[in-house]
Parts: C-alpha cells; structure tokens; sequence
C-alpha cells in the first residue's frame, strides 16, 4: 500500500465519522532519524512552516508535528505528505511514518 492509498482510507475513515472535512481539527504528523542533530533540524523545519514541535519520547530522534489550525482534506494531506516526506529525506535514517487527525 502506498502511502497516498494510507492517506485515502485514512480521510474515509474521518469522512464516516460525519467530521467536516473543511473545519480546522489537530492533525499530527510522524518523523524518524538516526541522530540528534537530524531530530533537531526536522523540528527546526517544521516550526518553521508553523508546526508545532515534541518528540515521540524524551532522548528520541522521533518527532511528533501537529497543528490545529487546518482542515485535514485531500489538499491538506497531500500538502503536508509531500513537505514532510521531503523533510525525511534531508536526514541520515529519515522515515516519515504517516499521520492522524483528531476523529480518525
């Protein structure tokens, strides 16, 4: 399964719920790497782009990006997989592992 066939099933899934996919709710986003310096940049990045930074675990190099400030639609998704997968791909290990939407 690719990740935009995840993206889809993942927008049904809100979708069948009655939630308005035009109506802003928290929307996370979740990316790995191999070192500390990779983790810090990634956070750096996704701050940058008006995301709000944790980390999946104090001492990890996993990285947890939400907002609530967007609708989670196929714009949205698709916008925010492309920015995040490319961030992954600027850090030794990077692994962008999907994300979920508050009534998912």
């Amino acid at each position: 399964m690719t990740g935009q066939d995840a993206d889809e099933r993942t927008l049904e899934a809100l979708r069948n719920t009655g939630a308005a996919t035009d109506e802003p709710r928290l929307f996370e986003h979740f990316i790995y790497c191999d070192d500390e310096a990779g983790a810090a940049w990634l956070e750096t990045q996704a701050r940058a782009d008006g995301w709000q930074t944790i980390r999946v675990a104090p001492g990890s190099h996993g990285v947890v990006a939400s907002r609530s400030d967007l609708p989670v639609n196929d714009e949205t998704v698709a916008g925010a997989r492309e920015f995040f997968e490319k961030l992954a791909g600027s850090v030794p290990g990077g692994d962008y592992d999907g994300w979920g939407a508050e009534g998912a």
